[in-house]
Order: C-alpha cells, then structure tokens, then sequence
C-alpha cells in the first residue's frame, strides 16, 4: 500500500472500529471520536504484515477482555475484522 491510498484506508478502519465494533459504547461521544485510533493503527499495520481476519479478530477480543476490562466480548470482532480484511484486500487490489 503506498502513501495515498494508505490514509484513507487507515480513516475507514477507525470508522469502522468506532462505528461498528464500539465495545465501551462511545461511538455517539464527540470527544471520544479518537478512542479506538491506536487500536486502528495496529490493525492497519497488521494488515500490511500479512495478518489473517483470524489473527485480526482475537487482537480485538484480546483488547475488549483484557485492554478494555470487559467481562465477555461484545461478539462483534469476527464481523469487524472480516470487514476491515475486504476493506484492505479491495484496496490491495486497485
């Protein structure tokens, strides 16, 4: 991925991690709009190591049990991570 195309893929992977996967439930909590950006980049740079959905999907269980203090996962990071992994193979793509 070179530079152009890596920010905006970057940008929708904060979206979707604050818009779809949200496990703290701040995604309405204008202050809170940068709250997943490191979790975002982690998973972008992830993405460009050659990381599976697999591996992308138990990062995000892993933060909300163990990072974030949640007693169970919201459920939602299998669906978010095969999300966030079209996102980059479409982009990989063109």
């Amino acid at each position: 991925m070179r530079g152009r195309r890596a920010i905006p893929e970057l940008e929708e992977i904060k979206r979707i991690l604050l818009q779809e996967w949200d496990p703290i439930g701040v995604s309405g909590i204008p202050e809170a709009a940068d709250e997943y950006d490191a979790y975002a980049f982690h998973v972008f740079t992830s993405l460009h190591q050659g990381e599976t959905p697999g591996l992308i999907s138990a990062y995000l269980d892993r933060l909300e049990t163990e990072d974030l203090g949640l007693s169970v996962s919201s459920g939602r990071s299998r669906e978010v991570a095969q999300k966030i992994f079209a996102l980059h193979q479409g982009r990989e793509e063109q």
